[in-house]
């Protein structure tokens, strides 16, 4: 089979979709079929002359095609260089299915239905992933593209749900796989000061550890307020990542918050990751419940990396939180609530045997969420809508 991944992130990224997408097109190939990933010519000064394969760190046993696209969106961020960027991808898609004569033949795998809108009207055997449930303005449209997929995978319950409700689409055609985690690569034996020693962190300090992006949903405004409830010697790490102008952002606020227990860490590698979980003594994932897909449709790869890791947790009790983990497996808190999420680090640290029955629980159901497990349900899925 022809396996086309259609994206129109930018390539290298650190969105988590970006490394999911890119992971996804090296299982393909190594599964027999012909795999690319297509995506739009897009500037990323972030990450300019870096390999997306040395990046992501996965075989080159897959093609990237760069599409033409109008790209303006670090020129003249905003919705319109957004519709103008995915409006030419789309006929850049179009027009290289057609001129490869693939057009019928192929699957397109598409996270994100708005990449494929000029395409369907030629008839592609489509599959979709939702992992943020993108959709257009118009519902029609949305209606007509979700329905003309063999199938759709959705990364949570909920939202698998909502959308055999508002598309009509019989569960046959839908699957619940949660976000992947690559388990081995964050079950380390790497002992706590074993790992501070590489990282040279401080040995006597009490680090609550908080890894990815510094935007509003992740909650981590709650987590930086949290430190006026903190011990002397409590300190509070983000390991931060993603957008450059956010990551200042969040650093204004640090400043203005005087919170000298916080360190902000930037410019860390994912395969460094394991190496500050093993490094912490709790770690945080405090999403906000003030935001529908936070508290909804987030299926957080970052808490499966958590899990995996064997250190304690802290989260926030969310509906989505629910789905994966509950009080056998973490300790939650009251959502953007900075005292409840303070006093949740308090009882882990304070409980050491019941913190290391949480994660030793913790560690067995992250298996389920592991990459092999998950893309083998995806063949199986593939072969079964294809009959």
């Amino acid at each position: 089979m022809i396996i086309i991944y259609i994206s129109h992130w930018r390539y290298p990224s650190a969105k988590v979709s970006s490394r999911i997408a890119i992971r996804t097109c090296e299982v393909f190939a190594d599964r027999g079929h012909i795999s690319e990933l297509w995506v739009p010519w897009r500037s990323n000064s972030q990450f300019k002359g870096v390999d997306p394969y040395d990046y992501h760190h996965v075989k080159r046993n897959f093609k990237i095609r760069r599409l033409p696209a109008i790209d303006l969106m670090e020129i003249f961020p905003g919705k319109l260089s957004f519709f103008l960027m995915v409006a030419s991808f789309n006929v850049s898609v179009a027009l290289y299915a057609l001129f490869r004569g693939i057009a019928k033949k192929a699957i397109f795998y598409c996270l994100d239905v708005r990449d494929i809108v000029l395409l369907n009207l030629f008839g592609p055997i489509l599959y979709f992933e939702a992992h943020d449930y993108y959709k257009t303005p118009i519902y029609w449209l949305n209606r007509w593209l979700y329905r003309s997929a063999k199938g759709v995978t959705a990364t949570t319950i909920m939202k698998m749900h909502s959308i055999q409700q508002e598309f009509g689409l019989p569960p046959k055609r839908t699957l619940h796989k949660p976000c992947p985690v690559d388990t081995a690569m964050f079950r380390i034996d790497t002992s706590r000061d074993e790992a501070r020693k590489v990282l040279r962190v401080p040995s006597e300090e009490i680090i609550i550890l908080y890894t990815g992006q510094v935007i509003f949903w992740k909650g981590v405004d709650t987590l930086l307020a949290s430190h006026a409830f903190l011990k002397p010697k409590e300190k509070i790490y983000f390991i931060v990542g993603g957008d450059d102008g956010v990551i200042k952002e969040f650093k204004s606020k640090h400043r203005e918050a005087n919170a000298e227990n916080v360190k902000v860490i930037e410019g860390q590698v994912h395969k460094d990751i394991p190496l500050w979980l093993r490094a912490a003594d709790v770690l945080a994932l405090p999403n906000t419940g003030r935001d529908y897909n936070s508290k909804y449709n987030t299926s957080p790869v970052k808490l499966f990396e958590y899990m995996a890791s064997g250190r304690p947790i802290v989260a926030s009790d969310l509906p989505s939180i629910r789905n994966i983990v509950d009080e056998s497996t973490a300790w939650l808190f009251e959502p953007d609530n900075p005292q409840s999420l303070a006093e949740a680090v308090h009882k882990a640290l304070s409980n050491p045997k019941v913190s290391q029955e949480k994660c030793a629980q913790a560690q067995k159901e992250a298996k389920k969420y592991d990459w092999e497990i998950r893309f083998n349900d995806i063949f199986k899925f593939i072969e079964a809508t294809l009959s």
